[in-house]
């Protein structure tokens, strides 16, 4: 394991085996600060939302006027029209007798299901976003080909330090834990939300507002090899973190079965 040195409230961590991780876990995040954490199966992605990356992808508006010019250099829709329009879209879709929701619980739902939010996932478990790292065996390259990465990551954030430094700020990033009954992955994957401001990736945000700060880190970066991915998940399952137990519905258990077939995970439900 090696620690580099903390630069503008950033620390890097990189590991040798996925096995350091419970080590660094009991040693750094057991006591002290309020840590969430979340993990991505590349290491190199920038933490961003996917409405940052849609507008990327589709950064100018067609003139529907077939007029000149052919593109308006602003995206297709505001995050408010965005919003609206799922709003609209999930009438009469969510049960008998909904409850009301707020805004950032119409963005939570949205997030669950799929639609391009300003939200992140996180949660208060590290072992799940160990989980979360290693669960995807392959992802898209920056060449446009599939395949596995060469390293996984977890990430670190002090909550109480990004939410003192972002109290005078407009646009700050801000965590959210949603009271809607409705998503009930929120709980078993101890799960909460921070909403980040837009065009904003988190670890700029953190070195704009900590630009001095080299000895305590509010955001760690921990990167781990994609090594022993079999045995990573298969030691996490016996933990009961799986498909089945962090997506409580017949989607995770259809996954959870799924992964049975592979090397090593044949006994995974044990009463099979």
């Amino acid at each position: 394991m090696e620690k580099n040195p903390v630069k503008n409230s950033v620390e890097e961590i990189c590991l040798d085996s996925w096995r350091e991780f419970f080590d660094l876990t009991v040693d750094s995040f057991a006591t002290g600060p309020a840590f969430v954490f979340r993990g991505q199966t590349a290491y190199d992605w920038p933490l961003e939302s996917s409405i940052d990356r849609l507008e990327s992808k589709y950064p100018k508006r067609k003139n529907l006027c077939g007029s000149i010019p052919e593109f308006f250099e602003r995206p297709p829709f505001t995050e408010e029209q965005h919003l609206n329009a799922f709003k609209r879209a999930i009438r009469g879709r969510r049960g008998p007798n909904p409850g009301a929701l707020s805004e950032d619980d119409y963005w939570a739902l949205g997030q669950h299901h799929g639609l391009a939010t300003p939200l992140l996932d996180w949660t208060r478990s590290p072992f799940v976003a160990l989980f979360f790292a290693f669960e995807e065996e392959e992802c898209l390259h920056a060449d446009g080909k599939w395949g596995e990465p060469e390293y996984r990551g977890v990430y670190v954030l002090s909550t109480n330090t990004i939410e003192d430094a972002a109290k005078d700020d407009t646009f700050a990033v801000r965590i959210l834990s949603p009271e809607s009954d409705a998503n009930y992955r929120l709980i078993s994957q101890a799960a909460l939300f921070i909403r980040m401001p837009r065009k904003t990736k988190l670890e700029d945000y953190v070195a704009k507002h900590f630009p001095k700060e080299n000895r305590n880190a509010t955001f760690k970066k921990i990167k781990i090899p994609n090594d022993d991915r079999d045995d990573c998940l298969v030691t996490l399952n016996k933990m009961n973190i799986n498909h089945m137990t962090l997506f409580p519905d017949i989607d995770g258990a259809a996954k959870h079965v799924n992964t049975r077939w592979r090397p090593g995970h044949e006994d995974s439900i044990a009463y099979v």
